[in-house]
């Protein structure tokens, strides 16, 4: 059976991981899935997993979705830096999220939605959910919250940051049994396979940023080898993009829609 045939024949969830700009790749993923009709039950996400898990779980129509990813990508692809707090400033993100979700929690919304951060204190991963029912921006915030990037999230007096930190991909919030639609975005086609040559000639950054989507990698390598239930996995060709990328939002959303095509047809 065909992918979409088993994603169209059952309730499945859709499953987003972190990876900042890599995340524009959910944004294609989401946009061939509306092309085809198929409408997850549950939605999950990590960082800007969360986002874009958190923005299809509102039911817009595709051109309402269009014009908030347009409004997201222009903040993103201005980031102003702020030494004196983070490197980079949050207000203009918590502008748009509140913009988006103002006083809306997880109860207001017809899907269900699960957005992971990691707790700054205990390490321990947290789901927030209607359970919590916390507002959905408080909880974006604080699984978005890179640390030494942007500003730890405090909510009800325990601080969070991202959630990518103890887990990138969001399996642990996952319960039921329905068909997973994982997209991971920081999964084996994230790098380059290069010769020793070259990566004995990296700059520090270019190493810092290998060493991270390796580490991120094998995280969710070693969570996929141990999550027991049905999933169809996406990992999209980011390898030629940089998780700074920002400005790249429509040649990285194309590269989720092809791999979303090429899998699920």
């Amino acid at each position: 059976m065909r992918s979409s045939m088993r994603l169209k024949s059952n309730n499945f969830n859709l499953v987003l991981s972190g990876g900042a700009a890599l995340g524009y790749a959910h944004i294609g993923v989401c946009e061939f899935l509306d092309e085809y009709n198929l409408t997850p039950r549950n939605y999950y996400g990590v960082s800007m997993g969360a986002i874009v898990a958190s923005i299809e779980a509102l039911a817009l129509t595709p051109k309402e979705k269009k014009q908030i990813y347009k409004d997201i990508r222009n903040i993103f692809k201005w980031l102003s830096f702020n030494l004196t707090s983070s490197l980079i400033s949050f207000k203009k993100i918590e502008k748009i999220v509140d913009a988006i979700f103002g006083s809306l929690r997880f109860s207001d919304l017809e899907k269900a939605l699960y957005i992971g951060a990691t707790d700054y204190k205990t390490g321990e991963y947290v789901t927030f959910s209607k359970e919590h029912n916390t507002l959905i921006k408080e909880a974006l915030l604080a699984s978005m919250a890179v640390p030494a990037l942007f500003p730890p999230k405090e909510i009800e007096k325990r601080v969070y940051v991202d959630g990518y930190i103890s887990s990138n991909l969001p399996l642990p919030s996952i319960k039921n049994e329905y068909v997973n639609l994982i997209v991971n975005v920081t999964g084996k086609n994230s790098f380059k396979k290069l010769s020793s040559s070259k990566l004995l000639s990296l700059s520090l950054l270019k190493n810092l940023e290998r060493s991270i989507r390796i580490l991120m990698y094998n995280q969710t390598k070693m969570a996929l080898e141990h999550f027991s239930k049905e999933y169809i996995l996406l990992e999209p060709k980011l390898s030629s993009f940089k998780t700074t990328h920002f400005y790249k939002f429509s040649q990285i959303k194309a590269k989720g829609y092809e791999e979303a095509k090429k899998i699920l047809l």
